[in-house]
């Protein structure tokens, strides 16, 4: 089954063999449904970005730990040097598995860096509010501004009396989809605008605390209006198509489905941004991290791989199996680039059977390390904090220079102190 949207360009993905179903631990949840529904699965033009947030400085809703300033205006570097090539020339679809907050793509697509966008996460509240944000826009602006006018505002009693209503709201039995829906999209949003460093996790505490004593009250950054004409630009992003939708799915599924699904894109043209949890504090910083599985309560030391099967897993499946090109973002750890489970190789390298029936290349990867600043870093609280790039886009495009410097230096300096 295909439900391909036609974007002027030719098919080149080859057709699947019937093989295993994927993963499938998040399968239908009744408050995120594994896409958008309704949406249209016939080809669908594209519309015209004219809002004003989409060159703006701040675009999403969502305040998300770990995000990472600076970050998009270097993924957009990696895309406008690759589009030189005779390879790429364009980015028809960025895929976001590890959406979050989303930042990177909202700004991408806003830009024309971009031309469409598919936004996905495991994690069904974050799901769920994307999915509203982006089809029922209007709606959830009016019950946004209703949550801040009849609790937010009070402040005190009344706000934290909210705040622990929404911590321990779950789906009523009977209700129906599309409302375990919209309020589950409602949770997400106002326990992230109301919460310490907007953590969903149930052990981060309201903002000003339970006794409200802090500067910072649990409502200061709850702003009615910017949340709306960002909430307003996501839905317009929707109805012009360049949100082409948002799955509540893990990074696995995600990637494994976007060559079904979008059909008629040629793989060259299809980027893949992956962002995924670090290891090291991941539990206290998103709902759906990569714990042990059978194991979500385990305590995780810094970047204990063998522990951590999921991100060899992710590894693997990047090196091995990816039909379309790809980005991906690390803490900058010796472990990552050498050891040849996770990136040290420099070349992807498919069986014959990936190559064979699902077109698989062996495209070359290249490394980077680049400088950001952490709103909420893993490893070392705020500031800035050295992160890997890791690319298959054509390597003859990837920039070399004071941003995106050789990562020699990190693996110097781990073989140094091992010897």
């Amino acid at each position: 089954m295909s439900s391909a949207r036609a974007l002027g360009v030719s098919e080149v993905w080859p057709s699947a063999p019937d093989l295993p179903s994927h993963n499938a631990r998040l399968a239908a949840i009744p408050s995120a449904p594994r896409s958008i529904p309704g949406r249209s699965t016939a080809a669908l033009e594209v519309g015209c970005i004219t809002h004003p947030l989409a060159l703006g400085r701040y675009q999403t809703p969502l305040r998300y730990p770990g995000a990472k300033t600076g970050l998009s205006s270097l993924i957009s570097q990696l895309i406008e040097a690759a589009k030189k090539s005779s390879q790429t020339r364009n980015v028809d679809l960025l895929v976001e598995p590890f959406a979050g907050g989303a930042s990177t793509s909202l700004r991408l697509v806003g830009a024309g860096i971009v031309n469409r966008i598919l936004l996905a996460d495991a994690d069904p509240l974050v799901a769920a509010f994307w999915q509203v944000a982006a089809s029922d826009t209007e709606n959830l602006v009016d019950r946004m501004t209703e949550e801040h006018a009849l609790y937010v505002s009070k402040g005190g009693a009344t706000a934290l009396g909210r705040w622990d209503f929404w911590r321990s709201w779950i789906p009523a039995p009977g209700m129906s989809e599309s409302t375990a829906r919209f309020e589950t999209a409602m949770k997400c949003l106002f326990l992230n605008r109301t919460t310490f460093s907007g953590i969903l996790h149930g052990s981060a505490g309201p903002i000003g605390g339970r006794r409200q004593e802090s500067k910072y009250s649990i409502g200061c950054r709850y702003n009615v209006d910017a949340l709306a004409e960002r909430i307003r630009y996501v839905g317009q992003l929707y109805d012009a198509n360049r949100l082409v939708d948002v799955w509540c799915k893990d990074w696995k599924d995600t990637l494994a489905d976007v060559p079904e699904w979008y059909a008629d894109l040629i793989p060259d043209r299809v980027l893949a941004y992956l962002d995924p949890p670090y290891l090291e504090k991941s539990q206290k910083l998103y709902q759906t991290s990569f714990e042990v599985h059978g194991y979500p309560n385990a305590p995780v030391a810094d970047l204990q791989w063998d522990d951590n099967l999921l991100h060899y897993r992710l590894a693997e499946y990047l090196s091995h199996r990816m039909q379309f090109r790809w980005v991906l973002s690390y803490d900058a750890k010796p472990e990552l680039l050498l050891d040849p489970g996770l990136y040290a190789a420099n070349r992807m390298e498919p069986d014959r059977t990936e190559r064979e029936m699902l077109g698989v290349k062996r495209w070359n990867i290249s490394k980077r390390v680049v400088t950001l600043r952490y709103t909420a870093s893993a490893r070392q609280g705020r500031g800035a904090a050295e992160e890997v790039l890791i690319t298959t886009l054509p390597p003859s495009t990837v920039p070399l220079n004071d941003d995106f410097r050789p990562v020699d230096t990190i693996i110097k300096s781990e073989k140094a102190a091992s010897s």
